[in-house]
This record gives structure tokens, sequence and C-alpha cells, in this order.
């Protein structure tokens, strides 16, 4: 199950990446394209699309990573039993939201294929297709956000605390601010 999920993560990481070289692409054709009086029709759009695709679907690996925004400057300064009630309670509380997030952006993308939603730019694509993306990255957020609060129900250390101190035994600091 662990390998199925860090795969999970990985994968939503990796098509993240992918988000942001389409992005990179498009940018580079319209500039290439432009000497010779070719416009990419409805490149701002797919940017914008693309933009929150590349947002959401690495979301997962980054949390897993230790590489969000974490109180451990304040949380670090309990006791560990009563540290471990804070970070279960932070993370039930966060799981609970990313599971809201994951149903409100997941009955977006539904509402918008069956009302057959378009784009209202210069591309009038469908919506449901760059939401998508979005409310995958919400999604695998939520499992690793509840992969978290059960390893801490469990009396575990969060992953993302062991992958800080990780790095910090191994003098990498670079993902560190």
């Amino acid at each position: 199950m662990r390998k199925s999920l860090d795969f999970l993560y990985t994968g939503a990481a990796w098509l993240g990446a992918a988000c942001v070289l389409a992005i990179c692409l498009l940018m580079m054709a319209q500039a290439a394209l432009r000497p010779v009086g070719v416009m990419v029709r409805g490149a701002d759009d797919i940017t914008a699309w693309i933009c929150a695709g590349a947002a959401f679907l690495p979301l997962a690996a980054t949390f897993k990573r230790g590489e969000l925004v974490r109180m451990g400057i304040f949380i670090d300064r309990f006791s560990d039993s009563t540290a471990r009630w804070i970070e279960f309670v932070a993370l039930a509380m966060c799981s609970a939201f990313a599971l809201f997030l994951t149903y409100a952006l997941g009955n977006m993308v539904y509402e918008s294929y069956v009302f057959n939603d378009r784009g209202q730019g210069l591309l009038p694509l469908p919506l449901w297709i760059p939401q998508a993306p979005v409310a995958l990255g919400a999604a695998v957020l939520a499992v690793a956000l509840v992969d978290e609060l059960v390893r801490v129900a469990g009396g575990l250390v969060p992953t993302y605390v062991s992958q800080v101190r990780d790095r910090h035994a191994a003098g990498d600091y670079s993902g560190e601010v």
C-alpha cells in the first residue's frame, strides 16, 4: 500500500511538472511564431488553465516532503505527546478541508461536463478538461493528508517531519527557507 501511495504522490508531481513543461513549450512556440506572423490561438487561456494544474497536482508530494509551510517552530516548543496531539488536530482539520475541497472541485468538474460549459475566451474548450487536473490535485492532497493523519494516529512520526530531519542530518538545507 505504501508504494502505491508514494507512486500516486510522485505521479501527480510529475504531471504537475509536465504542466510546467507544456507552459514553457507554449510560450516558446508563441515567441518563435510571432516573427512570422502566426499567433497561437487561445494561448493565454491554455496557459492559465495549465497553471492551475501545475499548482495543484504537486501539492501532495510537496506536503509529504515537508516543503509546505508548517508551524514547526510553534509545535516544536511542546512536549512530544502534546506536539503529537497538535499535529493530529491540525491534520484532522486539514484533511476535512481537503476532502470538502475535493468534493467541491469534483462537483464543479461534473457540472461543467453535464452542462457542457465552455471557455469564454478565444478557445471554446469544454471547461471540465482544464478543471479536472485541479480536482485531481486536490484529491491526491486529501489522500496524502488522510495518510499522514492515520500515521500520527498510529503513533508514528509524520513523514513530512522525518523528511525534513533527514535533510538536516544530511546537511541539505536547499528546501528550507
